[in-house]
């Protein structure tokens, strides 16, 4: 298996991975490691998923797209969940399943509520309607209000 082989076949099992962490696992020089990823980059099989201190991390660009559907589509059906339970649901590692979650409520494409007892983000793909109460800040206060009263 050559390095391109190697570095593909491992971001289809791994997080996201840095050029320097490549070098490791294919023990190919750097020039090489990055005359691949650039060639891997204009073929559009990579993107760059995140830059931190000047070290970029890449991941497949289609299995990245196919666990977002895989999550939009979940949601699409009607059901709702925590990211642990749309990651068992889905079969998207969890780590994963909360970042694009995270980024899809950042969008708008998914609401998100914080529960407080339980302390975890419960995702859904829309707000949940409030009876009675036109102004979503009522709504709210009046909720804090009756977890409040019933401790």
């Amino acid at each position: 298996m050559n390095a391109r082989d190697k570095m593909l076949a491992h971001l289809e099992t791994s997080k996201p991975t840095s050029s320097s962490e490549f070098h490791v696992l294919t023990k190919a020089p750097k020039s090489r490691i990055n005359q691949i990823l650039k060639e891997l980059l204009a073929s559009g099989h990579i993107e760059i998923h995140s830059v931190h201190n000047g070290i970029k991390r890449y991941r497949l660009t289609e299995l990245h797209a196919n666990r977002r559907q895989a999550i939009l589509d979940y949601l699409d059906s009607g059901n709702e969940g925590t990211s642990g339970v749309i990651s068992a649901a889905t079969g998207v590692d969890l780590q994963m399943t909360a970042q694009i979650l995270a980024s899809l409520s950042k969008q708008g494409s998914v609401y998100r509520e914080w529960l407080g007892r339980e302390k975890v983000w419960m995702y859904r793909k829309s707000a949940p309607f409030t009876f009675g109460c036109a102004n979503p800040q009522t709504a709210f206060i009046n909720q804090r209000l009756r977890e409040v009263r019933s401790v």
